[in-house]
């Protein structure tokens, strides 16, 4: 009998927290019938084989090197035999009837493409990421002068994360957090997996907009929950992936706003950058338990880095990690019901 859901965990460094995750799915007795498959990213923290041990019943692949997070997805994609499937980050930790409500909302409705919940902090606060909308141009110039951060809430400047709204609700949204998001398997692969040609940052968006170019709504259900610790693998990375981050960014105006807007944007991010230097350099005279409260904001080396990028994306091509060999489109679809 085939399993009516598998879940798909990509790990790199994060032992603990992927042993806490497939223990929260394994406790969950009203978790449909599902496989768990892990892809570990060449971990130095003995995750592949903790795994094995404690969970024998979970599918573990070994990388022998990173080959980035949606390039790993698109390999446990490959091996999933779920009629649904579960792109679910190592650092959560998934609530009772969590599972068996988005399976059940994906079985009620043909026309739905996607599923999310609601991501809560371990303290209890909601990550707005959860339900968002499309990234535009607009949003960019906002983060310039920091005013999805000092107007969380506002309609207009967190716009991108619905921040008016609780997300506490049911709404269909244009995106999901690729903290979790429950597709149809057979939508999966209609749209080609996860975006690989990058190694890492918002391919949970660009799937998501795929999806939504496909015709399919994109459901967020806030009265179901998952925890995420967030950043968990990204703090033990280089500073040099968020260069990732901005290019991203660019291409999502690209295809929002168009090719015009997309060449300004880079501008504006050099404006962004040379402002949160300008911040850095001041707040080094804040107290250190303020500037840890903010890491990004003081983070004066990423900012560094994508300042040379917006000069010049030359400048910093060989500081970008590539992603890994994509398994053949035969492959996805070899592990189709």
């Amino acid at each position: 009998m085939l399993p009516d859901l598998s879940v798909l965990i990509v790990s790199w460094n994060v032992r603990e927290h992927v042993r806490e995750c497939i223990a929260s799915i394994a406790a969950d007795a009203a978790r449909p019938h599902t496989e768990v498959i892990l892809v570990d990213n060449a971990s130095a923290d003995g995750t592949a084989p903790a795994i094995r041990q404690e969970f024998p019943w979970v599918r573990v692949v070994e990388n022998a090197e990173n080959h980035g997070f949606p390039a790993a997805n698109n390999q446990a994609l490959a091996l999933a035999r779920g009629r649904h499937v579960l792109f679910l980050n190592p650092d959560t930790v998934v609530r009772p009837g969590t599972l068996a409500a988005c399976v059940r909302a994906l079985d009620a409705d043909p026309d739905l493409g996607a599923v999310g919940c609601r991501i809560e902090f371990p303290d209890g606060r909601v990550q707005y990421e959860g339900g968002r909308s499309r990234y535009r141009f607009r949003h960019l110039v906002y983060e310039v002068l920091y005013l999805h951060m000092l107007f969380p809430r506002s309609r207009i400047f967190a716009e991108h994360v619905m921040g008016d709204w609780d997300h506490r609700g049911v709404r269909n949204v244009d995106a999901l957090s690729g903290a979790f998001m429950m597709v149809p398997h057979r939508v999966a692969l209609e749209v080609g997996g996860l975006p690989d040609d990058v190694f890492m940052y918002h391919e949970d968006l660009s799937f998501c907009m795929r999806i939504g170019r496909s015709g399919r709504t994109l459901l967020y259900r806030g009265d179901v929950s998952i925890v995420h610790y967030g950043g968990s693998s990204s703090r033990r990375s280089p500073a040099r992936l968020t260069l990732l981050e901005v290019e991203a960014k660019q291409r999502f105006i690209r295809d929002g706003d168009g090719p015009v807007w997309a060449a300004l944007a880079r501008s504006v991010f050099l404006l962004r950058s040379l402002v949160r230097l300008a911040v850095c350099t001041v707040g080094s005279a804040l107290p250190r338990s303020f500037r840890e409260r903010y890491p990004r904001v003081f983070d004066w080396r990423t900012h560094a880095l994508q300042l040379a990028w917006s000069v010049s994306p030359a400048l910093t091509a060989g500081l970008m990690p590539r992603s890994g060999p994509r398994p053949p489109l035969r492959a996805l679809h070899e592990g189709a019901p």
